[in-house]
């Protein structure tokens, strides 16, 4: 079982400042075997992860997470020109791979909720 902790750094986006938030996903091995794991993170239209606003997502791969181990990945979310301040959305997928990552064990959806303001 895969645990997934993500969280915010400012927890909110200030419109005004044109700065990044920066997102830090952690994925723990909560199970008692080695697991191959997979994520992919989707921004959507409101934000990107580059100054220039072309790539709204992410991907990586893990070939084996070790039973109580953990891996951390940082995202640098930039906002796009039609960001609107309140509660976005932000898409992350995480899935338990076996055999190699042709195949899905299983599969937890998450949604990580950013806060905008102007």
């Amino acid at each position: 079982m895969i645990e997934t902790r993500a969280s915010f750094n400012p927890f909110k986006m200030k419109i005004s400042r044109r700065e990044p938030v920066s997102l830090s996903i952690e994925l723990i091995n909560k199970g008692s075997e080695p697991e191959i794991v997979s994520f992919e993170l989707v921004l959507g239209k409101q934000f990107s992860l580059e100054r220039a606003g072309f790539k709204t997502t992410a991907a990586g791969k893990i070939p084996e997470l070790k039973p109580g181990e953990s891996k951390k990945f940082y995202f640098d979310i930039w906002a796009k020109q039609m960001l609107r301040k309140g509660e976005q959305g932000i898409a992350l997928t995480v899935i338990e791979h076996y055999q190699g990552f042709n195949y899905i064990k299983k599969k937890y959806d998450k949604l990580l909720k950013l806060a905008v303001e102007e």
